[in-house]
């Protein structure tokens, strides 16, 4: 279910060494509304959704590769030997291969996968850690009853939980909750503090422009004091040389104005804007809206330690495993999700990332279907469970929970730095409540 924007993307997060989180995550387009968005009292269908027998519920991992196959079959088998998920064993389907030209749009590949997965013997219930962030896509999949759940730390649009009202995100935070919140924890952290001239870079996804406009510049002025001057970079291009142009371009236009602090928003790969204003010498701050920025490719050490990281996964790279397990120690969940590992022999530091991720997807099924209070497991179902769950011990975040109408699961942040000793992130202070 991987399009080829979203490809396009990861190769960029490697070319860069850096993850970005977002990098996985906010619309390709925009899907047909749906009549009603699903709330826990929408009544529950008394049939079982696709891919659901009296036996087994399929799913499909979207973030499985063949490097990580021995983490996804350790994590299945365990969660089976615990009894599955409503009494039925949990079955993992391979992600969709859809036929398509190379030259296909956006629009045309989401249409090809959403045909694909209703075309297919194996139907599917759930996709988990979904990378694409396709409103029209994720739309698609719900209409046929497939639900569908937002990679951990990704960034959604806030028209996904209205348009594909069957997806969720337990780590996930729309960009108009971003843009609310942010601002005034901008300013209690003291980023704002001592500057005079601000700029918001945004980066030509979904409708992040639309909402750093309308919503996070507004909000941004409101805590600042004065109002930041918005720049968009359109990370949606294909064209290197383009974005290069483009990304000096920018970087001239904010040293030239004399900007002191640049807050990125959005999920795009904001990464070349970061490293352009190291080559130029930009003597700025920088907020970036997750934990790391990458090392090497122009980004030097000054840059790093010029940027505050704001995240709200505990799986973003660029902060080393060992922190974030320390985080989780008191987590149960995540250490039954770490001792999965510990008895396939896994190593815990080259798959801890991969196997949260999963556990929090699965964890999320499972507790929704059965505390739906319905013997049938469907897209409605699942939704109704969700809502109903104010906390979920969520492995890979700081705090996470739902409520009637909301499905992004993000409910706080936490600062990182730059540690010259590791030359790695960490994260600082505590947690940064996370409103709307």
């Amino acid at each position: 279910m991987r399009t080829r924007r979203s490809l396009q993307k990861a190769l960029a997060a490697g070319i860069l060494a850096v993850s970005l989180a977002g990098c996985s995550a906010t619309s390709a387009g925009t899907g047909t509304k749906s009549s009603s968005s699903p709330t826990a009292a929408t009544a529950i269908p008394a049939r079982n959704g696709p891919g659901v027998t009296a036996d087994t519920i399929t799913v499909v991992d979207n973030y499985y590769f063949e490097a990580t196959a021995p983490v996804d079959k350790a994590v299945f088998d365990a969660y089976n030997a615990a009894g599955g998920i409503a009494g039925r064993k949990l079955v993992r389907a391979d992600q969709v291969q859809p036929n398509v030209s190379a030259t296909a749009t956006q629009a045309e590949q989401d249409q090809a996968i959403c045909l694909a997965y209703k075309q297919r013997k194996d139907r599917v219930f759930a996709v988990l850690n979904d990378v694409t962030g396709s409103v029209k896509l994720n739309s698609c999949l719900n209409e046929q009853g497939t639900v569908v759940q937002a990679w951990s730390g990704s960034v959604v649009d806030a028209s996904m939980f209205q348009e594909a009202p069957f997806t969720v995100g337990p780590g996930a935070l729309t960009n108009k909750r971003l843009a609310t919140a942010w601002p005034a924890l901008l300013k209690s952290t003291g980023f704002l503090q001592d500057t005079s001239k601000i700029a918001v870079v945004s980066d030509g996804v979904g409708d992040d422009d639309r909402v750093a406009a309308s919503t996070f510049v507004p909000a941004l002025a409101k805590a600042a004091g004065s109002t930041p001057r918005l720049f968009t970079y359109d990370t949606t291009s294909s064209d290197q040389k383009a974005l290069q142009a483009q990304a000096l371009s920018i970087v001239l236009k904010l040293k030239q104005a004399g900007i002191d602090r640049v807050v990125f928003f959005g999920s795009g790969s904001l990464g070349p804007i970061a490293i352009t204003a190291a080559k130029q010498g930009l003597d700025a701050r920088y907020a970036w809206p997750y934990s790391a920025i990458p090392a090497g490719n122009g980004v030097t050490p000054a840059m790093q330690e010029a940027v505050t990281g704001y995240a709200w996964s505990l799986t973003d790279f660029g902060v080393p495993a060992a922190a974030q397990q320390q985080l989780l120690a008191s987590n149960p969940a995540a250490a039954k999700c770490l001792s999965i590992l510990t008895k396939a022999h896994l190593d815990l530091a080259q798959n801890a990332s991969t196997a949260l991720r999963l556990c929090d997807a699965l964890n999320l099924l499972k507790q929704a279907i059965e505390g739906s209070g319905s013997k049938y497991v469907n897209a409605q179902a699942f939704i109704a469970g969700v809502e109903k769950l104010d906390t979920f011990d969520s492995v890979t975040t700081f705090r996470s929970g739902f409520g009637p109408g909301r499905h992004d699961g993000a409910l706080a942040m936490r600062k990182s730095a730059y540690q010259p000793s590791c030359k790695c992130f960490r994260y600082t202070g505590p947690n940064l409540p996370i409103s709307g």
